[in-house]
């Protein structure tokens, strides 16, 4: 399975959920790979306190062939990742489809694949969103936010791609309600993920969340998501095995 992470705009949490989900489900089993597609500012590896400029995808890009397996990096929280150097620059439609056929080999060796995207609905959302199964929309809770994201909703939609919900994060109190939200979206809210100021000691640490305090708040509701995707309760048997491959096809294409 192959899920984008999308918004409407930057700086909502994609990278956030995406890394954090990849950790959830390693945790219990399946091999996990995420991809950062935000090509021209990667985030993935930030998270990680790494700025990779070998074995990435615009090395790999500039050779021409290339074995799609030296550009895997291993996390220690068990998902590999893929990523772009800072040295990338804007991409053309040619560019951005040879990089995803350059990488499709890599995605039938993992339980799901994590297309970690960037904001808006330019070319390298459209390749993001076109190169997985179903879309995930993340969103904060704020007008400009919300309705930025519903836009890239529509926009997931008209490519006939599933979307199954969307996460609320940075929710505080006297926010957007859950709600409101949801209504804006025209979609249900697999999980709200609360401010929490785990999630910055977290970063400052290079760990995800889920990992660092993983009975803080926000990483409580980051298992509501990975069980809102799975179909089932994987919170206390996160070090006990076992695939869940059949359990997210079943919800996404049921």
């Amino acid at each position: 399975m192959i899920l984008s992470v999308v918004s409407g705009k930057g700086g909502v949490g994609k990278t956030f959920t995406s890394i954090n989900l990849a950790t959830i489900l390693s945790d219990i089993g399946n091999k996990v790979l995420v991809v950062d597609t935000n090509f021209t500012s990667p985030t993935v590896a930030t998270h990680f306190g790494v700025t990779p400029d070998s074995h990435t995808i615009d090395e790999a890009l500039a050779k021409g062939t290339y074995n799609p397996m030296d550009l895997i990096w291993v996390h220690p929280a068990g998902f590999h990742f893929v990523t772009p150097s800072f040295n990338m620059v804007a991409l053309d439609d040619q560019a951005l489809n040879t990089i995803f056929e350059m990488l499709r080999p890599l995605f039938s060796n993992y339980d799901v694949v994590i297309l970690d995207g960037p904001a808006g609905v330019g070319r390298d959302v459209y390749y993001t969103i076109m190169n997985s199964d179903a879309a995930l929309i993340v969103a904060n809770p704020n007008y400009p936010s919300l309705f930025n994201a519903l836009k890239t909703h529509y926009f997931a939609k008209s490519l006939g791609k599933m979307v199954p919900g969307a996460v609320l994060n940075m929710y505080r109190k006297n926010s957007i309600s859950p709600e409101e939200a949801s209504n804006i979206l025209e979609l249900p809210l697999l999980a709200v993920i609360p401010e929490d100021p785990n999630v910055k000691d977290a970063l400052q640490h290079g760990q995800p969340l889920v990992k660092y305090k993983p009975e803080s708040p926000a990483a409580k509701g980051l298992y509501d998501l990975a069980e809102a995707l799975t179909g089932k309760k994987i919170r206390r048997k996160a070090r006990s095995g076992g695939s869940i491959w059949e359990k997210i096809k079943e919800f996404l294409f049921s």
